[in-house]
């Protein structure tokens, strides 16, 4: 899709299409439209990235909130957005063996516990090795700020990767 097409969509048709950039969360392409139209690539990228930014911590909070647990069972979790299940099986995350269902959700577990949270990896160009050494890693970590902090950024990483997605189709 190029920039052209992006900028003569309806705003509904925007709305809908982007609402999944920041997972469920259609506020920030609802901000981003009053933006158009946009530039290039870059610009539209640039200003999702802002409006997320702008948001107060609490708002953040939710947005991370809204990601599915990583390593859940994707022929049964309803919840997942189509990008979600798209990344996760990229990550070979559908090919799970039962032992390692079973840990990512004593991981998963373990960590909403402890943060408040679910862990937020971008797990684009990833497997389930890579992801279940940085799971282990920030499961160690004691500070929530820092954790808080990490995920913020993991959630940007995933929002650019969707964006770049849209651009090349």
């Amino acid at each position: 899709m190029n920039i052209k097409v992006i900028n003569n969509m309806s705003d509904d048709v925007f709305v809908d299409y982007f609402k999944n950039i920041f997972e469920k969360t259609p506020l920030i392409a609802k901000l981003v439209l009053s933006k158009k139209p946009f530039k290039d690539k870059k610009h539209l990228m640039d200003i999702f990235i802002k409006e997320f930014e702008n948001l107060d911590k609490i708002s953040k909070k939710k947005i991370i909130k809204k990601h599915p647990d990583l390593g859940s069972k994707i022929e049964i979790n309803e919840n997942l957005t189509k990008l979600s299940k798209n990344e996760q099986e990229n990550a070979g995350l559908d090919k799970c063996t039962p032992e390692e269902y079973d840990f990512f959700h004593k991981m998963n577990n373990e960590f909403k516990l402890k943060f408040d949270i679910p862990f937020i990896f971008a797990v684009k160009g990833s497997n389930k090795k890579i992801i279940i050494e940085e799971f282990k890693k920030r499961l160690a970590n004691d500070n929530i700020n820092a954790e808080f902090d990490e995920s913020i950024k993991q959630v940007k990483k995933i929002a650019n990767f969707r964006l770049e997605d849209v651009f090349n189709e």
